[in-house]
């Protein structure tokens, strides 16, 4: 019996799953980091739109994310979003690529 080959199988029978669990955990980083840049900018972002800037200003000064505002009643609604591209096979499909990251803030309209 060639244990070789029979190794040289069971690598081959498990190497495309193991490339797509690590790529799919390098998306799901990918996310998630976004989401956290997302998230420490927004603290920013809510200053600057507390302190009387308008949402073009904004985005001139932090143009690689859209923002948008929205009033709801005694709530302004704060909407920061950016787009990640996934690299593994299935998910953009699944998830859509490039995937959006939103992240929304509300501020009490006084």
């Amino acid at each position: 019996m060639n244990k070789r080959g029979q190794a040289l199988v069971e690598f081959v029978l498990i190497l495309p799953v193991f490339l797509f669990l690590i790529m799919a955990v390098v998306d799901f980083g990918m996310i998630f980091n976004k989401k956290n840049a997302l998230e420490t900018a927004s603290s920013d972002i809510i200053d600057l739109y507390k302190n009387g800037k308008t949402v073009e200003e904004i985005e001139h000064i932090y143009n690689k994310y859209t923002i948008s505002v929205a009033v709801d009643g005694e709530f302004d609604k704060v909407i920061i979003s950016d787009f990640v591209r996934l690299n593994t096979p299935g998910f953009n499909r699944i998830f859509g690529s490039p995937y959006r990251v939103t992240v929304e803030r509300y501020l009490y309209h006084e």
